[in-house]
């Protein structure tokens, strides 16, 4: 019998094309995306989970009254709280080397310069902690020795080629030079940690804050014991801040802990060593996914039954010459599944050549293999599975009818109010109408992103680093290339982009002072060339202050800071006080606020101090649009002469891009797997269309015998599909709304909901279901009354 029925299905498929073809490609453009969002969503949750102790290993985290959610601590703090917990079995800190999260380190062998940005501090024992791979190395020995380091294979071959890097050594940032102690695998791509070299140095961790006046902060990991109550460990940490001498930089921290496989996914902070993503974006992709399932199975459903309507006489006449109901749903089951395991063979060819495109735009790199488990599980198991589950629908309402009212073909034993496809294609339009208003919201809170003023001018300015090796030339430089002609103005400072140097600041002295206040704030140290520069724009200056020269005991603070201390009102005393300062620094002028991180994160306030050696991080250069590229040349050789190292300069418009490459580009699959859903809808429009003018061609007939025009029949064939759209954007609206709100909170600078934004998508998706039903109306509303009528 499935011999049979399987000869019937290739016979029906190749003579009726049209049908065969819209039908196989609504199952196959669905069953693609659900494929690669499938494989998007397992990679995310697999991350970290390949370390055999990940469930007992943890981030420290803290949460600042001034600062909010970081995920670095101080980098010794744990060898204060780690001896007063006993469930604390081990820990491992990481730094980054860089001038800047994210920036580039110059490594140099033998002349060999590259640029890496995975670069790190730590400590001895992190082949121990962590479960990465050494190729030639116990885990006891890779990093022992001072200034010893692990370099990774993909690094090693950049850097040595063929050669054994092994006892090679290595100049860091021109700075400092490390010996290979061990080779390593690359860190796998489901790892959050990820690294190029890693290097040991005795006491780096160790906080020298009373010389340095601050501290340095890191990524600490500890390891508990299985019988471990977090809550506990937690309080116990918060208890130990009281024990470093520094303990009064802590009072105002909360610490607490983040399992390590969830720092990719549930992390609350922004700025990282590592990439991060967030969970609602995973649900929002499963719910996509989901939901586009749900659309291909409904739209297989109406065009199968609408079909079927279509063939009554022949289902008829094989129920009188014998089929049992047995049969008929046996074959409509073989018929799905046949279908079904087609489109998956399809969908996977599909994805498998889609995925680059995918890596590309997420950054990732998942595979897909025709000789993998995954392909014979989705192609036989789940073909299978969802082919029952699409054909169960059809196969009883088609064998339910009896065989002389299928002869006849009458309309109501064919139940013509056919309540139940309507439902189905009111829910496609409602999960339709909810993806396009989340498009739309999401569309106009990246644009807003990309226009937002953030309180600088970024066109075309441009960042050049600066490294500890040569702050004897910065000045040097800076005089040099302000004399280039594409060059309008150049500053040296410490402002970069994604990167901020966190102090304090009071209005008083005394700690103890009962109306004194404090604050954390971002220091920017900056020449007087900064504002002009940048474009930051002045509120007020002191009248002995031209915005040009800022000294010694002066600072211009933010608009934010200055509401904080009341220092807009006429008779303030406009001095405030640094950590342990007992003289001040007087306050000489107000800017606005402006962004030195992404919209995620609220502008923290912020005091621009002199320059200092410690605070020059950067040339920041204004050049002219007319030669910019010839103009950077220029710069370049400049540059490369004087610190003998390739030139680096990043336009400060790329950074800020990359506070959102990751939402921009889920953003773009976004909206092209809404596109597909609204496709898939859009089939299931066609089939409902087909179906019902089947059922009206008669009516329709009578009414243009009797007068009706060719206009006001259109405009009945199509009022139903118009209500249905209605309908479903009044269900769709409020969900939308409460769907998109966890998302729009990542962000503390957003934009404000419209009723527009709703209007606009209703009326768009009702003028595309128009465009899909008027064609099929327009042939019905101009046939021959007479051929219509006499037909049967």
């Amino acid at each position: 019998m499935f011999q049979n029925h399987l000869k019937l299905i290739l016979r029906k498929l190749k003579r009726e094309k049209l049908y065969s073809f819209v039908n196989i490609l609504g199952l196959t453009i669905g069953l693609t995306a659900v494929l690669l969002i499938a494989l998007y969503v397992r990679d995310e949750l697999s991350f970290d989970k390949f370390h055999k102790d990940y469930k007992n290993m943890y981030r420290v985290t803290l949460d600042h009254e001034d600062w909010g959610a970081r995920p670095f601590i101080t980098s010794d703090f744990v060898e204060f709280f780690s001896p007063e917990i006993p469930e604390v079995e081990g820990f491992v800190r990481v730094s980054g080397v860089s001038r800047a999260i994210g920036g580039d380190v110059l490594l140099r062998n033998n002349n060999n310069d590259i640029s890496s940005t995975k670069v790190f501090f730590t400590d001895p024992n992190f082949f121990k902690f962590f479960d990465f791979e050494l190729v030639n190395s116990g885990k006891e020995g890779a990093l022992n020795g001072d200034m010893s380091a692990v370099i990774t294979e993909g690094l090693a071959e950049r850097l040595f080629g063929d050669t054994d890097p092994v006892g090679e050594s290595i100049l860091i940032n021109k700075e400092f030079e490390v010996i290979v102690a061990a080779l390593a695998k690359d860190p796998p791509s489901n790892s959050t940690v990820q690294f190029e070299l890693l290097i040991h140095k005795n006491d780096y961790f160790k906080n020298d804050f009373e010389n340095t006046n601050g501290l340095r902060n890191v990524l600490t990991y500890i390891e508990l014991n299985l019988e471990s109550s977090i809550e506990k460990v937690e309080a116990g940490i918060n208890d130990s801040r009281i024990l470093p001498p520094y303990r009064e930089w802590l009072e105002k921290s909360d610490f607490g802990l983040l399992r390590l496989d969830r720092q990719r996914l549930y992390a609350e902070y922004e700025v990282d060593f590592f990439s991060k993503n967030q969970i609602d974006l995973v649900i929002l992709f499963i719910a996509i996914g989901a939901t586009i399932l749900a659309l291909a199975i409904i739209n297989y459903v109406n065009l199968i039954t609408a079909q079927a309507t279509r063939k009554v006489k022949e289902i008829g006449l094989r129920k009188v010459i014998g089929a049992s109901k047995v049969q008929l749903i046996a074959y409509q089951f073989v018929e799905a599944i046949s279908l079904t395991i087609i489109s998956f063979i399809l969908a996977f060819a599909i994805a498998e050549r889609s995925l680059p495109y995918l890596n590309t735009q997420l950054g990732k790199a998942i595979r897909l293999d025709y000789f993998s488990s995954d392909f014979f599980i989705w192609i036989f198991v789940f073909g299978v599975l969802l082919g029952l589950i699409s054909g169960l629908y059809p196969a009883f309402f088609i064998a339910r009818f009896k065989a002389l009212s299928l002869v006849q073909r009458s309309e109501v034993s064919l139940g013509s109010k056919g309540y139940l496809r309507r439902f189905l294609v009111l829910f496609q339009f409602v999960a339709s109408a909810i993806l396009l208003v989340v498009l739309s919201i999401i569309s106009q809170q990246m644009n807003y992103m990309k226009t937002k003023d953030l309180g600088f001018d970024s066109d075309f300015l441009v960042s050049v680093p600066l490294y500890r090796d040569s702050t004897h030339l910065f000045q040097t430089v800076k005089n040099e290339i302000s004399t280039i002609s594409g060059v309008q103005s150049a500053s040296i400072n410490g402002f970069v982009m994604g990167s901020r140097i966190q102090t304090s600041i009071s209005n008083h002295w005394d700690r103890e002072y009962e109306g004194r206040i404090g604050s954390g704030v971002t220091g920017v140290y900056a020449d007087g060339d900064f504002f002009e520069t940048a474009g930051v724009e002045f509120v007020w200056k002191a009248d002995q202050f031209d915005g040009s020269s800022l000294k010694e005991g002066q600072i211009v603070v933010d608009y934010s800071l200055a509401e904080k201390f009341k220092l807009l009102e006429d008779q303030a005393i406009k001095k405030l006080y640094r950590y342990n300062d007992k003289v001040g620094v007087e306050v000489v002028g107000i800017v606005k606020d402006f962004h030195v991180e992404s919209l995620k994160t609220e502008i923290i306030p912020t005091i621009i101090l002199p320059l200092s050696d410690w605070g020059s991080r950067n040339i920041l250069l204004k050049i002219n649009p007319n030669d910019a590229q010839g103009t950077l040349a220029k710069v370049g050789g400049v540059y490369e002469t004087l610190f003998d190292r390739p030139f680096e300069f990043y336009y400060l418009d790329d950074q800020i891009a990359d506070f959102y490459r990751k939402e921009q580009g889920q953003f773009r699959l976004f909206k092209i797997f809404t596109s597909l859903a609204i496709f898939i809808s859009l089939l299931g429009l066609v089939a409902l269309t087909i179906f019902s003018l089947e059922q009206r061609r008669k009516e329709v007939s009578i009414r243009k015998v009797l007068g009706a025009s060719v206009q006001r029949l259109i405009l009945m064939l199509n009022k139903e599909y118009s209500v249905l759209v209605l309908i479903a954007f009044i269900i769709a609206s409020p969900i939308a709304y409460y769907a998109i709100q966890d998302w729009l909170q990542e962000f503390k600078y957003r934009i404000s909901l419209s009723p527009l934004t709703f209007i606009g998508a209703f009326l768009g998706f009702l003028a595309l279901s128009w465009l899909v039903t008027i064609a099929q109306s327009l042939r019905v509303s101009r046939e021959n009354p007479a051929d219509v009528l006499r037909d049967e």
